[in-house]
């Protein structure tokens, strides 16, 4: 099969013929017919970050979309020739906080096709690799079945908006909610936005630092969004100021690889009882004094990524007409040039703007 492949950091990847993976047990080949290309690819790939990688050389890509090829033998659940998504998550299904129903927080947690957290589990990123190739290797229990009609430009967004997702249930988004999103142009942000409509929220307030993404979010729904730039000093007093002097009920931290400055803010802007979910990449720490918590009983978490079948809910959202994702725009780009297509998402065109791999 083809396949792009990273040979050395900083470097660009190279297609090349490579074997067909074999298979487990448990296993699934999926035939890829599209992979996301995350913003954050060009930083995986090059020199510098936190990141553990897979061992060189190695197919990278997450969010691989295509129809499935072929069945490990006690694979009883899916079947040849269907439509399907494939979640980058792995961990070992023993795992203590697996078995809890919280693989996010699993020891042995690691992103297909990306990276981990956990030097130890470089070896799940090498047995199996990402969707920039004509097939992929995947453990049956990362993988969601999609309506045959659900379009490739959507399913391979569905990593971030199942982030997104999560996190806005984490933080008790309902019908009628007020939600604050911070980093609200990124990816995951816009995801954030979108969903946060989707679910009924009565006013999202988006937060973002460059004002022409923020009028492009405000046209998703004018009479419910309310968007303010970083770039007119602190938001705090203007969030309280749109939400009757109380403060939002919900605050989802979309941001990316910045300082938390605007977290910080943000994190004064939430109403009493209400919940702080943070779920992006920021760089930094939050200075919250004992008192306010005490005073407010905010509720302050992480979400980190989120479970394969709510996936499914996502994507009920979508086919009802709930989740309305008409506004996003897909650049496509065939395997052979996915140098060029890491090296666009890595300009972060803003998160209404898809890139993608057409295999």
């Amino acid at each position: 099969m083809k396949a792009a492949r990273l040979h050395e950091l900083g470097k660009p990847l190279v297609v090349e013929e490579v074997s067909i993976p074999e298979l487990n047990d448990d296993d699934v080949l999926v035939e890829v017919k599209a992979t996301f290309v995350a913003p954050s690819m060009k930083d995986i790939s090059h020199l510098g970050g936190n990141f553990i990688r897979p061992t060189l050389p190695a197919i990278l890509g997450s969010d691989a979309v295509g129809v499935i090829s072929k069945l490990g033998r006690r694979v009883k659940r899916l079947r040849v020739g269907q439509y399907v998504w494939v979640n980058s998550m792995l961990y070992y299904n023993t795992d203590e906080f697996a078995l809890r129903g919280q693989e996010g927080l699993s020891d042995s947690m690691a992103f297909q096709g990306m990276f981990t957290f956990n030097p130890n589990n470089i070896h799940l990123m090498d047995e199996y690799q990402g969707g920039f190739a004509q097939f992929i290797k995947a453990p049956s229990v990362s993988i969601a079945a999609l309506p045959d009609n659900f379009p490739l430009e959507y399913a391979v967004r569905l990593g971030y908006m199942g982030t997104a997702y999560h996190a806005l249930k984490r933080a008790g988004v309902h019908y009628g909610s007020t939600v604050l999103i911070n980093g609200a142009t990124g990816t995951v942000g816009t995801s954030a936005v979108l969903l946060s409509l989707a679910m009924g929220a009565s006013k999202v307030v988006a937060v973002a630092n460059k004002k022409d993404r923020l009028q492009r979010i405000k046209q998703l729904n004018p009479a419910i969004i309310e968007v303010l730039s970083l770039q007119d000093g602190d938001v705090a007093g203007k969030i309280k100021e749109l939400t009757n002097g109380k403060g939002v009920e919900s605050f989802i931290d979309c941001l990316s690889y910045v300082d938390t400055t605007s977290t910080q803010q943000c994190l004064f802007a939430v109403k009493k009882g209400g919940t702080a979910v943070c779920l992006g990449g920021a760089t930094g720490s939050l200075t919250v004094p004992y008192g306010f918590l005490l005073g407010t009983e905010i509720n302050l978490t992480g979400s980190i990524w989120f479970h394969t079948y709510e996936i499914d809910e996502i994507v009920s959202l979508a086919s009802s007409g709930r989740l309305n994702l008409n506004s996003l725009e897909t650049k496509k780009f065939p395997l052979d040039m996915v140098n060029e297509a890491i090296e666009l998402a890595g300009s972060r065109l803003g998160g209404l703007t898809t890139v993608m791999i057409n295999i």
